[in-house]
């Protein structure tokens, strides 16, 4: 099975929501796995790499102008065709859910360090198998409930780790560095590399669900600056959150691609069939997908965004 193995790095604050109120600890969570993890479902991670995709390219339903009617045919072929005329074919390439990798948390020394677990590693192994990507991830230590390994012991105190407040025993076990994607970007930034930490799936939730952050905001009437709506609580997934999704490459490539254009009627379209000619729509996708994106809500106030690696 074709396809890419791609990491998403949180830059800023996440809140890909799942775009209602739930009755949960916060009026609006983010989108969570089928084990309660956080996660970008693939509706939104296609839904972003789109939008940056056809920026420029379309003004609603239709390409801007006849001179870019190849650019658009292209962002169809690879992502389908509008809503509206979407029975026509599917898209050629198909997107996985973002699934956790590793999370930042708090540490009572070192200031913080990256947490995961065999089963993040299975995600991103599964992953790797189902697209017959090559993925070199080092063996993980043992570690029983309570347990912690470290990758650097100036992260214990004693034969303890305090991580997200919660009091792990060190395991004799060290816990590998990562030398891959998201890992190295963050080595960049910070000029240094980050701690790891590996803990077992049973302790995992509460360690994570301890980083994500929640925040309460209020709506404010414009003359007065008195509380209108609110308080409510947002939930968030820190910066440097890593991610591990991926593209599938169906093999369906289309050669002629229907594109409705504008014409100087703004009433009116004119459809064109373009044809496209050594058309490779995965390495199209990962070319558009990679770089910085913006992925969520709350984009305005800094919040959503990411790198893809």
């Amino acid at each position: 099975m074709a396809g890419r193995i791609l990491w998403v790095l949180a830059l800023t604050s996440l809140h890909p929501g799942v775009g209602r109120s739930e009755e949960a600890y916060v009026d609006l969570p983010v989108q969570r796995d089928e084990f309660g993890l956080p996660a970008i479902w693939a509706s939104s991670l296609k839904g972003a790499v789109r939008a940056k995709a056809e920026g420029g390219l379309f003004d609603g339903p239709a390409c801007v102008d006849a001179s870019k009617a190849e650019d658009c045919a292209k962002v169809i072929a690879a992502f389908g065709p509008k809503p509206e005329a979407a029975s026509e074919h599917s898209a050629a390439v198909s997107f996985l859910d973002a699934k956790l990798f590793a999370i930042p948390a708090r540490s009572l020394k070192g200031v913080w360090l990256y947490v995961t677990s065999p089963l993040l590693f299975g995600f991103a192994k599964l992953y790797a198998e189902a697209l017959g990507e090559g993925l070199n991830l080092p063996q993980l230590p043992p570690v029983a409930p309570g347990e912690v390994a470290l990758s650097d012991k100036s992260y214990a105190v004693g034969d303890h780790a305090v991580i997200n407040e919660i009091k792990l025993k060190v395991s004799s076990q060290q816990a590998p560095r990562l030398d891959i994607g998201p890992f190295k970007k963050v080595s960049q930034i910070l000029g240094a590399q980050p701690g790891f930490a590996v803990v077992s799936d049973e302790d995992l939730p509460r360690i994570v669900r301890r980083s994500l952050m929640v925040q309460y905001r209020v709506r404010l009437k414009k003359e007065t600056k008195t509380v209108e709506v609110g308080p409510w609580s947002e939930e968030y997934i820190p910066p440097f959150t890593a991610f591990v999704t991926g593209i599938h490459c169906n093999g369906r490539a289309r050669t002629a691609v229907k594109v409705k254009v504008r014409s100087n009627d703004p009433n009116k379209f004119e459809e064109h069939t373009v044809q496209l000619k050594q058309f490779d729509p995965c390495e199209y996708v990962e070319s558009k997908a990679k770089g910085p994106l913006w992925i969520g809500g709350k984009e305005t106030v800094g919040k959503g965004l990411v790198e893809i690696l």
